[in-house]
């Protein structure tokens, strides 16, 4: 498979296809997960499936890797305005203590525009980890879970960044199209085989110096990458 379908399968949106299930991204704090990010999006603004797709990234730590034109916005007015224009918009929340209430209300805000933006929207939760339930165990909000369960339906793709595998809740289960993986702890090693039916040991010792790896979940098989190059904006 080459790597333009691979980047469809991790973020194209797509109604009618089981592969456009939520993506979650793992890996720890300096591995590279923004610089990774910057670079599949950059390859995916280059395939035609993705002409009319709009990604919106949201960060609490309010940094991206995107141009220096691509805006920036902290409210969904502005969100709406720029997304008409720009294919990528960043979303920055002025008050971190209410970032579970931005991405609530970010997400029914797309999910009530969906059907009007042509190529769909990749919906892209950085830090995921931070909000309410996204542990083994928990509880996310309502909105995340329709994100996740009803996302695909409505041509929305969500992309979970967290630190480590067993950051993504259970209700995951079912409901990933696939992981990327820049490093795995080994405590995580049983949350993967319980969770998700994968044995993740083999990649332990392979993720290192900024390799990563994609893990399709539908069909069952693993890629393997050399760390991408990088660039400046």
């Amino acid at each position: 498979m080459n790597f333009d379908n691979l980047v469809e399968k991790m973020f194209l949106p797509d109604s009618n296809s089981s592969y456009s299930l939520s993506t979650a991204i793992a890996a720890r704090s300096g591995s590279g997960k923004t610089t990774l990010l910057t670079h599949l999006i950059g390859e995916a603004r280059k395939n035609k499936k993705f002409k009319e797709t709009r990604f919106v990234y949201i960060s609490i730590k309010q940094e991206h890797f995107f141009s220096d034109e691509t805006p920036i916005v902290n409210n969904v007015e502005d969100m709406l305005k720029e997304m008409s224009k720009n294919p990528i918009v960043s979303y920055y929340p002025t008050e971190p203590e209410f970032y579970e209430v931005d991405i609530d209300e970010i997400i029914e805000t797309v999910f009530q525009i969906s059907d009007k933006i042509e190529g769909g929207v990749v919906l892209i939760i950085d830090d995921a980890n931070v909000i309410r339930g996204f542990d083994s165990r928990g509880q996310p909000s309502p909105s995340v879970k329709k994100l996740s369960i009803a996302g695909r339906s409505k041509g929305i793709r969500g992309v979970f960044i967290t630190h480590r595998i067993a950051n993504l809740p259970r209700m995951m289960n079912g409901n990933l199209s696939g992981l990327i993986l820049l490093s795995i702890s080994g405590m995580d090693l049983d949350y993967g085989r319980k969770i998700f039916g994968q044995d993740f040991e083999p990649l332990l010792p392979e993720l290192i110096d900024y390799r990563w790896a994609y893990v399709d979940l539908i069909d069952e098989r693993t890629y393997k990458f050399n760390p991408i190059p990088k660039t400046s904006k």
